[in-house]
This record gives C-alpha cells, structure tokens and sequence, in this order.
C-alpha cells in the first residue's frame, strides 16, 4: 500500500514534466527517476522535485539518491548534482 500512497501524494510531481525540452519526471513504486539531457536540466530537475518534496513534508536521503550517465561519455566526469542545502547526491 506504502507505494500506492507515495504515487497519490506526488502526483503533482509528475506534471512537472516538460516533453519539449526532453525531461521527464517518472514516479514507479516509490522511485522517482529523472531522464535528463544534460546535467545542467537534472540539476533543474532534482531542485524542482525538492521543492515539491519540501512542499510535502518529505526527505529526500543524499546516501540513497545516485546519478547514472548513460552514452558515449558515460565515463567522463561531469559536475556534481547539489541538494539546495548543498549536500552532493
């Protein structure tokens, strides 16, 4: 039921999404990936998705949260993704 619930009170989330700009806030269970173009859009994203999250009273934990680069410069390095209290996910 637990996932059910998380779905229902972030449904607002989800239409944070924008089709044109290719970014896409998609909630399964209780996860919420984030598919972004660059880094700079999930930074967006992520502090969009904080917003919402403080709005509702819920934590996002920095220790569980991960960003994967997937594609031809999966390794390379890019710039770190930031909570608004600045912690690095």
């Amino acid at each position: 039921m637990s996932p059910v619930l998380f779905s229902v009170c972030i449904d607002d989330l989800t239409s944070r999404s924008d089709a044109n700009r290719n970014v896409f806030i998609i909630v399964y269970a209780d996860d919420i990936p984030l598919p972004s173009p660059s880094v700079t859009a999930l930074q967006n994203l992520f502090s969009r998705c904080e917003l919402v999250f403080k709005y509702l009273d819920v934590a996002i934990n920095p220790k569980k949260t991960r960003c994967i680069r997937i594609g031809p410069k999966c390794s390379v390095d890019c710039a770190n993704i930031s909570t608004c209290e600045g912690r690095t996910v």
